[in-house]
């Protein structure tokens, strides 16, 4: 499958350190494969939330025609306060 970084979310992980940007760009390419990917949940309005490293919430949503769109990327605790807007 095809991952696609919205901008705002790729200008985010670009402005992290180096680790931080490596630890995320991998685990988000392991959403080429959505069903083995770790540490996925489908939230209640059909987007869905992985956890990287316990660090960081990347939000996505499966396309029809089954691409990858990672909406956002945030720290988890930006996530517990920004959970409406995606469906929790």
């Amino acid at each position: 499958m095809n991952v696609n970084i919205e901008k705002r979310a790729l200008q985010y992980i670009n402005s992290l350190p180096e680790k931080d940007r490596r630890l995320i760009k991998t685990h988000l390419l392991k959403l080429e494969d959505p069903h083995t990917a770790p540490d996925v949940e489908l939230l209640k309005n059909g987007h869905c939330r992985m956890h990287i490293a316990h660090s960081y919430t990347a939000f996505f949503d499966v396309a029809p025609g089954g691409s990858i769109n990672i909406l956002a990327v945030m720290t988890i605790e930006e996530a517990h306060k920004r959970y409406k807007r995606f469906g929790r």
